[in-house]
């Protein structure tokens, strides 16, 4: 009896530090050909909807790029093979199931083995100060992960890191960029769950943030062809549109409605390029694809930076007025409830002050302050409206 329990407490602890590697629509794994790679961490409460979040991304980087390969690496959500059962039956094939503990070092080390990687998305809780959970909230993606800077030359040349987790944007996506010189885009507040709905607009599903209860059953919207809701086709992670307030501190002092890109050493005209190309890989209310026309990227634009709300038509307000400011010149418009905040392409001018635990080296985020380093109106929103349209149009070689 006792080696029974033993046995059983044993396979316990082993499946319950794993991760999973698998490729998309392939049974092998090539390391040298253009690779987009997709990346899931602890699911805590949301269970495997990060993991539904990724299968979706899956399908529409197929669609885009149906040349280069997708491999999934995932946090292992179950003690069992539930989990493995689950991505095979969305069309990953299972190459390595890990029993190490998932560590940023972990990652770091999967991901030196691909030459060319062109995109790295990550699903996965976040905190500003400690990074992105990956096994659980002790182990992580962050500042003090060993080894990322070998990363550097294992990217093509428009490749980008894309973390739809939540205040990434603060310190982690701006030191990312300059380690590895390549754009990085994330929020800077909180990120929460939007689902499609029969109107053909994602809204968070809380009470009172839609018109109703009439959520959409298939997504006919955001790919090549019409597909059923099941299995993460119609949600997607966006930034709330009201500062970050909850169980890391409090960020009265500003954030922003859209996920930010940073692209610091990276010159303009690339980083304009790497935005543009990356919101074609966007979950909308647009099936953006190589070929759209202008008219169609500025929706799909207004849909990824616009905050929406069901008891006004702010994404209405909010793209009339991007289009005014680009023949006022007026750069200032904020739809966000609360500061925007004043951010380039290298950071954004805030801070934070945080009480400190037993050593004062050790920083306790749980009790951050964010502070507003800025003393003029902020502009962050209209540049990055015009950054992706310079962009679209410096693809399409258009000056």
């Amino acid at each position: 009896m006792l080696k029974i329990l033993f046995m059983t407490l044993f396979l316990s602890w082993t499946n319950a530090n794993a991760y999973l590697v698998s490729s998309y629509n392939s049974e092998s794994v090539k390391y040298d050909i253009p690779t987009r790679i997709l990346v899931t961490g602890d699911g805590k409460d949301q269970e495997t909807q990060f993991e539904e979040l990724a299968n979706s991304k899956a399908l529409k980087y197929s669609e885009l790029y149906p040349k280069e390969q997708i491999i999934f690496i995932a946090k292992n959500e179950s003690i069992n093979n539930e989990n493995i059962n689950l991505i095979k039956n969305w069309g990953f094939h299972l190459l390595f199931n890990k029993k190490n503990t998932f560590t940023g070092e972990a990652l770091v080390s999967e991901l030196l083995k691909f030459k060319t990687i062109t995109s790295i998305d990550f699903f996965s809780h976040g905190a500003a100060q400690y990074g992105l959970y990956l096994e659980n909230s002790m182990n992580r993606f962050s500042i003090k992960t060993n080894g990322v800077e070998k990363l550097k030359g294992h990217f093509s040349n428009d490749a980008f890191l894309f973390m739809h987790g939540c205040n990434t944007g603060f310190i982690l996506a701006p030191y990312l960029s300059k380690l590895l010189s390549i754009p990085v885009a994330a929020s800077l507040t909180s990120t929460d769950f939007q689902k499609l709905h029969n109107d053909g607009e994602f809204y968070l599903t809380a009470k009172g943030f839609s018109p109703n209860s009439d959520w959409a059953k298939r997504n006919k919207s955001s790919f090549n062809i019409e597909t059923s809701c099941r299995y993460g086709k119609c949600i997607r992670l966006k930034p709330d549109n009201h500062p970050y307030i909850g169980y890391w501190g409090e960020y009265y002092d500003g954030g922003l409605p859209f996920y930010k890109f940073f692209c610091v050493n990276v010159n303009s005209d690339k980083c304009n390029r790497v935005m543009a190309k990356s919101l074609f890989g966007f979950i909308g209310t647009t099936n953006l694809n190589l070929n759209s026309n202008l008219d169609l990227y500025k929706k799909a634009l207004v849909d990824f930076l616009c905050p929406i709300s069901a008891r006004r038509d702010i994404r209405g307000e909010c793209e009339m007025n991007l289009e005014t400011a680009m023949l006022t010149k007026d750069e200032s418009y904020n739809p966000f409830k609360g500061v925007l905040l004043d951010c380039n392409f290298n950071n954004c001018l805030s801070d934070f002050k945080c009480t400190n635990m037993a050593s004062a080296s050790i920083e306790n985020a749980k009790k951050c302050v964010l502070i507003n380093r800025s003393n003029k109106r902020s502009t962050t929103l209209v540049k990055e409206y015009k950054a992706y349209l310079a962009g679209f149009m410096g693809l399409k070689g258009v000056k």
